[in-house]
């Protein structure tokens, strides 16, 4: 299973809730911010590819 580095821009970040519903190991809902957070990084890799491709935002990349 390989692993990548993900990236999270938090000011764009409308709160949706994709990443989380799709990847719950890797991301969490900041209930007072609103936002997504990062829960463990690395990710698999893809996984990470789902989240970056379903992320209606474009607020999640992965770090090559």
């Amino acid at each position: 299973m390989n692993m990548v580095e993900v990236a999270l821009n938090r000011p764009c970040c409308s709160g949706c809730l994709a990443c989380v519903e799709l990847a719950p190991e890797f991301f969490d809902y900041d209930e007072a911010a609103h936002v997504a957070v990062i829960l463990q990084n690395p990710c698999e890799e893809d996984l990470a590819r789902k989240v970056v491709a379903y992320c209606p935002d474009d607020c999640i990349e992965i770090i090559e």
